[in-house]
């Protein structure tokens, strides 16, 4: 509810700053007193716009701040904002300055207009011939419709969303894969190539490495050739050479061996030598002989190496790579034919799911359908009561193949309000008296279904009298056992339902005007009533009559 509201420098009103409790709460004084301005107030409070024009003359800041109780409920639905309660309050703030640039605060943090607007959606809804109201948007008629059915659907909601969420998810992955074999089918020939080419070179992992050593060593042949001949020669040949000179001293010191330690070990360093060198000499006469000059299979590996090397300029740095990616298309290109299989599995799975879906969707109908007859029938008798006899109310459930969370239906509510006429949809409806009255009618069916804790209705009597406003009263008196109802109103039998009334009146102080509010005691309620009945001729009459109308249950 709106437990607090401060205004300063709004038109007329210098600054004002009211508490408010539950139930009904009116508002109330003479034509021009500044009514209107404190529903303009609470208007900047649910995102309306701003003009210059509001601000008083002569000031430079117009200033609109509301705290606002709210209960677990609405906690949850303000959080999916993005705005957090503190302590189940809420505090919103409005500004203008001189140059009519205006700023918007939720508890201190900073929102855009449009942000402020849906926020407070759930917080208030004003009735009025010129204001916001949330019954009149028929984006909110199927969850007004679905208040009513929650206990009996819940489980019912629950499978259908599952259901979509399956057909969604599975209807987006047959999508992609789908994608992907066109894909793959738009490059199927050209991975059945790169398959091709690959695979006619036949690669063998490490073949690169092995072949550029063989290859090292072909182009190098005639030079290895020599140069292993000239090391065998200074090793083995000649009459000085290294094996001699080396058996020599081998045998110079084993005959001294015996000698020391020392001596014995140096022979065996010797001899260490002498065979390392013979084994080497041996190795190099292999090598020698190993070694040969062959033009045509230094050709045969440089053609291999040739077509490794184009492979890896196009497929990958090694061949390893190259070998990954062959395994990679080749995968792709059998799956062209697996996902076919895949797809058809899927469908039947995405077929279920729908099936699991327009099941919950058509029970979920049905529980709608038989709602709408229980609430066109309190309508009409809440529309009877109210002295409008010949409307009809009308609830338009239109059936649809779209899939939502909401199941298919799309929900409409009509109305006429004189015999044989069509009726027509609920924003259509003409302004005035009647619109007020059947929003009334509608708010006492829907207030204690849709959550909207505070109900602002702007002179709701306009247009009615007698009996009509009579009933209009008491209807504002039972909705604000669900809500807190603020109404502005000239009536006193509205007036005198109230749980708390506020006088708003307009006098001179210095030469400007100002609109000031207080809030009344029994006895300032009994004066008001009956200057509301009889004007300035209050007699002890009119007295005893606005106490019975205080009076009243």
């Amino acid at each position: 509810m709106l437990k607090e509201l401060q205004i300063e420098n709004l038109a007329i009103i210098e600054k004002l700053d009211l508490e408010f409790g539950d139930g009904l709460i009116t508002l109330t004084g003479e034509t021009g007193a500044g009514k209107s301005i404190i529903l303009s107030g609470i208007n900047l409070l649910i995102g309306e716009k701003t003009n210059i024009e509001m601000l008083r003359d002569g000031e430079k800041l117009l200033v609109a701040q509301g705290v606002f109780s709210v209960n677990k409920e609405q906690e949850k639905e303000l959080e999916e904002l993005g705005i957090e309660a503190e302590e189940g309050e809420v505090i919103v703030r409005r500004t203008m300055d001189s140059k009519g640039k205006g700023k918007a605060f939720v508890n201190n943090m900073r929102v855009p207009v449009s942000g402020l607007k849906e926020i407070m959606g759930t917080l208030v809804d004003i009735v009025g011939q010129h204001s916001h109201q949330m019954l009149l948007n028929k984006e909110n008629h199927i969850k007004l419709l679905d208040k009513f059915t929650e206990d009996e659907t819940k489980e019912i909601r629950k499978n259908l969303e599952t259901a979509l969420d399956d057909f969604t998810r599975l209807d987006r992955k047959i999508e992609r894969i789908d994608e992907e074999k066109k894909e793959l089918r738009e490059k199927k020939e050209f991975y059945e190539f790169q398959l091709d080419e690959i695979d006619k070179v036949s690669l063998v992992k490490d073949e690169d490495e092995i072949l550029e050593n063989e290859y090292k060593k072909l182009f190098n042949a005639g030079k290895i050739k020599e140069k292993l001949s000239m090391a065998e020669a200074c090793l083995k040949n000649g009459e000085v050479n290294a094996l001699s000179i080396i058996y020599a001293s081998k045998k110079n010191i084993e005959s001294i061996a015996d000698y020391g330690e020392e001596f014995q070990e140096n022979l065996e360093r010797l001899e260490r030598v002498y065979y390392d060198l013979e084994d080497c000499v041996s190795s190099m006469e292999r090598l020698n002989e190993e070694i040969e000059v062959d033009e045509g299979r230094l050709e045969e590996v440089i053609s291999r190496l040739d077509a490794i090397g184009k492979l890896k300029n196009k497929y990958g740095s090694t061949i390893e790579e190259i070998l990954e990616y062959r395994t990679e298309i080749d995968k792709k290109l059998k799956n062209l034919d697996e996902s076919n299989f895949q797809v058809k599995k899927l469908i039947k799975e995405r077929e279920k799911a729908k099936e699991n879906y327009w099941k919950s969707a058509l029970e979920l109908r049905e529980i709608r359908k038989k709602c709408i007859k229980k609430i066109e029938e309190q309508l009409g008798d809440e529309l009877t009561y109210l002295n409008m006899k010949d409307a009809k109310f009308e609830i338009s459930l239109e059936e649809k193949d779209t899939m939502t969370k909401n199941g298919s239906d799309n929900i409409e509510f009509f109305i006429s309000t004189n015999a044989g006429q069509k009726p027509k949809p609920l924003q259509k409806i003409a302004s005035g008296g009647e619109v007020s009255r059947i929003m009334l009618a509608l708010k006492v069916i829907f207030s204690h279904v849709d959550n909207i804790p505070i109900l602002i209705f702007d002179e709701i009597d306009t247009g009615v009298g007698g009996e009509t406003v009579r009933k209009i009263a008491g209807k504002l008196k039972e909705i604000g056992r669900n809500a807190q109802v603020i109404c502005i109103t000239h009536s006193p039998a509205i007036a005198s339902k109230a749980s708390e009334q506020f006088f708003i009146e307009k006098k001179t102080e210095n030469d400007k005007t100002v609109t000031t509010v207080r809030k009344l005691d029994d006895k300032g309620r009994v004066n008001e009533i009956a200057r509301m009945l009889a004007g300035e001729n209050v007699s002890e009459a009119v007295i005893s009559h606005a106490k019975e109308l205080l009076s009243e249950e």
